[in-house]
């Protein structure tokens, strides 16, 4: 229950981000994925079920913004919430550069995905705007380590 709380929270939280960066600067809103965040950090805090069954959550709502064809960003955020839950068990991602690797190889699958399925099915091409959009994984993977970073930090202070 407390997992599917925290889901609720962190969607919520990342509609209300999306919805200020969005109107703010178009760039920014190609440079910074803010869904694929929420799902990397999530997955990896809660498991791999909650972290799928968020990335599609997550995956819709992106869907619904966009207005372009339904699921598309599912696909690509449900694979990556779950493979950030599985592995984040059996691997160690304590340190800040271990979780930077960890995030930044997960975002650049779940950027490709979404980038193949978008090319695939869609029928424009991806906004590249410039190549800003290249920075994506790299940019989701720093904002995802530092949120990880101060969840755990904040999670150790409150168990002392």
């Amino acid at each position: 229950m407390k997992s599917w709380i925290a889901g609720g929270i962190g969607v919520v939280a990342a509609v209300i981000v999306f919805s200020l960066l969005r109107p703010l600067s178009a760039p920014a809103d190609l440079v910074v994925d803010v869904f694929s965040v929420a799902v990397l950090v999530f997955g990896t805090l809660q498991g791999e079920v909650p972290g799928a069954v968020f990335g599609a959550v997550c995956g819709l709502i992106v869907d619904a913004f966009s207005l372009g064809v339904f699921g598309l960003a599912g696909l690509s955020l449900v694979p990556g919430g779950f493979l950030a839950g599985y592995v984040s068990r059996k691997i160690n991602i304590q340190s800040f550069f271990r979780t930077f690797v960890f995030f930044i190889v997960l975002a650049v699958g779940m950027f490709a995905g979404w980038a193949g399925l978008t090319v695939l099915v869609g029928r424009s091409p991806l906004p590249w705007s410039g190549g800003l959009v290249v920075l994506r994984p790299v940019v989701s993977a720093v904002a995802a380590s530092a949120i990880y970073e101060g969840i755990r930090r904040i999670k150790a202070r409150h168990e002392r």
